[in-house]
């Protein structure tokens, strides 16, 4: 799995992307976050890359092939790095001391290559494990995991525990949509989404953050704000559908994710307003440059709408898996729901069934049944943050 400790095997990760652009000349930025690194590269025209990572070296390549000079590189000034030209173009080396994990996206228009970089979490050895070693040291006696301890005791550690704000839709006074039998929604999302931060506790990679815990109402937004102000890297919407009268057979899942226009509004609201612009970029905003904070808003909302709708997309696989033809999955939409205008998280609005529809109000009234959507969703948020080997480790259903 991605998270790995220094005792796991060196191993060479390939990402091999052919990609013809059209842009700006080579040139790169960085920013520094909590737990991360993000270098970002603007690719000319013609260009395509490849990214090798030896993550447990903490060694990150970027190859730039088509390119024959570079423009303005701004590097990590606290990591060593080298840049070398050759005739196929140019590879950028970043070197960092310790596990690293890397992640990366790319944006079109213009045409980014962005590239996370996370210092991993170290996992350390049981209380009586310590104590085995350091007796056997009092002894005299050798333990091949003595300076293997030692190091990783002396090794500063950033945590990365992936902070998870769930929204449980409606609440209080907001009933949300009345369903079959006089079912309420607030108490069905309310129920999903506690089983999902159970879930998601248990497991223990996470930190978990519900914008309501009870039967009370919590505006708008305010949901979103919550995720703002505790840098969530995942914010996730549980509501359940409803239909108008005359369509009481509508059925289906579907999931949705901010809309161009929607944030296109959002990201002159970060430009324009000074207090918006500091709770969605922190302490960034500080330069005072206005050429700084458009390019940061711009980089926060093409993460909303790009890596929203690619985890929208792991859902509806993990969906599908689960509750095989207990769903009728709709597809991902776009639209401009309040909860969804999360600059640089990203959000997703999952409508989880009609509860206006006989048949699905029944499944959203069994517990057993919102335990598997539950169930799926978690395992949607594990396979998006730790790749394809998520099922490693995973909590029991």
């Amino acid at each position: 799995m991605f998270l790995r400790s220094l005792t796991t095997f060196s191993f060479i990760l390939l990402l091999l992307l052919e990609l013809v652009f059209a842009g700006i000349p080579l040139s790169s930025r960085y920013g520094v976050y909590d737990g991360k690194v993000r270098v970002v590269f603007e690719l000319p025209e013609g260009a395509k890359f490849r990214i090798y990572s030896q993550d447990e070296e903490g060694v990150v390549f970027v190859e730039i092939r088509g390119v024959k000079d570079t423009g303005k590189l701004v590097l990590p000034a606290f990591w060593n790095w080298h840049i070398s030209k050759h005739d196929w173009g140019v590879r950028v080396g970043l070197h960092h001391r310790g596990n690293i994990r890397v992640k990366y996206l790319f944006l079109r228009n213009p045409n980014r290559l962005v590239i996370d970089i996370y210092r991993e979490k170290r996992v350390f050895p049981s209380p009586e494990r310590r104590q085995e070693v350091e007796l056997a040291a009092t002894h005299g006696e050798k333990d091949p995991l003595k300076d293997f301890i030692v190091r990783l005791l002396a090794t500063p550690v950033i945590d990365e525990t992936k902070v998870i704000v769930i929204d449980a839709g409606h609440g209080g006074k907001d009933p949300g949509a009345i369903g079959y039998g006089g079912l309420k929604e607030k108490y069905i999302n309310l129920s999903i989404a506690k089983l999902l931060a159970q879930y998601l506790r248990k497991d223990g990679r996470f930190k978990v953050i519900l914008t309501r815990r009870g039967d009370y109402f919590v505006p708008l937004h305010k949901r979103a704000k919550i995720a703002l102000l505790n840098r969530a890297d995942l914010f996730i919407s549980i509501h359940s559908d409803a239909a108008p009268k005359g369509r009481r057979r509508a059925k289906g899942t579907q999931i949705f994710a901010l809309s161009y226009k929607r944030a296109i509004e959002k990201k002159r609201q970060i430009v324009r307003n000074d207090s918006y612009a500091k709770l969605v970029l922190g302490k960034a905003v500080n330069s005072g440059s206005p050429v700084v904070k458009k390019i940061l808003a711009d980089l926060a909302i093409d993460v909303t709408l790009y890596e929203s709708v690619q985890f929208g997309k792991t859902v509806a696989l993990e969906l599908k898996s689960v509750l095989k033809r207990e769903v009728h999955f709709k597809g991902i939409r776009r639209a401009g729901f309040a909860v969804l205008k999360t600059p640089g998280i990203p959000s997703v609005l999952i409508e989880t069934a009609f509860i206006t529809n006989p048949e699905e109000a029944k499944r959203l009234a069994n517990p057993e049944f919102r335990k598997k959507l539950a169930w799926a969703i978690y395992r949607a948020v594990v396979r998006y943050f730790y790749g394809e080997d998520y099922n490693f480790k995973l909590v029991k259903y």
